[in-house]
């Protein structure tokens, strides 16, 4: 005789407005029935933020994860006092203690965790006021170093995002990691120790994502349809970010400015006659050199990326400008040895106009320059900044709005 087998329609309904459909199958048969994943909701919170390594790409954080599934009354109820199963039916949560080693968890691990972390992991039991379902809720304290790529194409005017990303050893078949629809993941902006050269953003995002795993076979044929069937399970992962904007202001004065500065002084050797290149060239070369080295000592706080930094195109335009005055400089020289004879040059002489309109058409060029840079720089990293101000007013609302359907 065969199973019966049916699909149960659940619906759950979130406080941001987005309704959620489970197909749960169910059967006559407990021993065939195949259920549906386990739901898993996270909620992370930045506890402390500490020090971000620009230079090797990782960051110091305190952070404390939340993870809540839901379980029938009777697994627990008998590992229960009267007094605890009195508490937890009234809404009041309790502790477990040593729950992890008698009973079903996600077994949770950080991805982009750098060493060992200092761990502190704790069990507690709720009923949701919600939808009046019990939650096992894991409370993880962590502790620890963080790889994070940064992306460097806005330095210095960048904001980069300092994840987590959490995953669980169990196939998405089993488990999967969602953020917690009731409860919304933060940072504590007070506890950040970079404050001298980040900003802080309030609000978190987060983003859910699977990992296909790769399985290997090892050519036993009893065994090659048992991985023909697996090789394209995944893992859930959840990642939680929050952001940070580098303040800016140091690199402003002591890499653009100082920049600026040395390209500016190389528009003064135009007060020299043209027909003296040769102190012309020093000069501007001095400054070219000058430029050059300079640009290696900033680039010594950064890692070593493919790409170039805003800092870095901008140098290099300079170094541009500095080599264009340079050939300037030698092909008007040239053309004044060559077509006049006399040791001095008056100031009327044709090859002197020329020499001031190509001085005029440098600067006009110059500060074209500027000008669209400073305007690439107020709509793109700084329009970029002025969205996240923006996600953090929305969050705000957001916060209010759980608030008040928690209580």
């Amino acid at each position: 005789m065969t199973n019966t087998i049916f699909t149960e329609v659940k619906q759950n309904y979130f406080p941001s407005g987005r309704k959620e459909v489970i197909f749960m199958k169910t059967c006559d048969d407990e021993d065939n029935c195949q259920t549906n994943p386990i739901q898993v909701n996270i909620r992370l919170v930045f506890l402390r933020i500490g020090e971000i390594d620009t230079l090797n790409e990782k960051y110091q954080a305190q952070i404390a994860i939340e993870s809540r599934w839901s379980i029938e009354l009777d697994k627990i109820s008998s590992n229960l006092s009267s007094d605890e199963l009195n508490r937890l039916l009234h809404g009041k949560s309790i502790s477990l203690m040593k729950y992890a080693e008698t009973n079903w968890h996600p077994q949770l691990y950080v991805e982009n965790a750098l060493g060992d972390l200092k761990e502190q992991i704790r069990y507690s039991a709720k009923k949701s006021k919600i939808d009046s379902q019990v939650y096992i809720c894991e409370h993880r304290d962590v502790k620890g170093l963080f790889w994070e790529k940064l992306e460097l194409h806005h330095f210095p005017s960048d904001v980069q995002d300092l994840s987590i990303s959490i995953g669980s050893m169990f196939y998405n078949d089993k488990v999967i990691l969602i953020a917690d629809p009731y409860y919304s993941s933060g940072v504590n902006r007070e506890a950040f120790i970079d404050q001298q050269e980040w900003s802080l953003y309030e609000h978190v995002d987060t983003q859910q994502r699977y990992i296909k795993e790769f399985l290997f076979r090892d050519g036993h044929d009893e065994e090659e349809t048992e991985f023909n069937l697996t090789e394209e399970r995944k893992r859930s992962f959840l990642t939680i970010s929050c952001h940070a904007a580098r303040r800016s202001e140091y690199f402003y004065w002591n890499g653009y400015c100082l920049v600026c500065l040395i390209t500016i002084c190389a528009f003064c050797t135009f007060s020299i006659p043209p027909n003296l290149p040769q102190s012309r060239l020093q000069i501007t070369v001095t400054l070219l050199l000058t430029s050059v080295t300079f640009r290696w000592t900033v680039n010594r706080s950064l890692p070593t990326i493919s790409y170039l930094t805003t800092l870095d195109k901008y140098a290099i335009a300079s170094i541009f400008i500095l080599t264009i005055l340079c050939i300037w400089h030698a092909i008007i020289g040239t053309i004044v040895f060559i077509y006049t004879n006399e040791v001095k040059i008056d100031t009327d002489n044709f090859y002197v106009w020329v020499d001031r309109c190509s001085l005029l058409i440098f600067l006009i060029l110059f500060i074209f320059m500027h000008l669209c840079m400073i305007i690439w720089l107020y709509r793109i990293p700084y329009g970029h900044r002025r969205q996240m101000k923006k996600m953090d007013i929305e969050y705000q609302k957001q916060l209010k709005l759980q608030t008040i359907l928690t209580k």
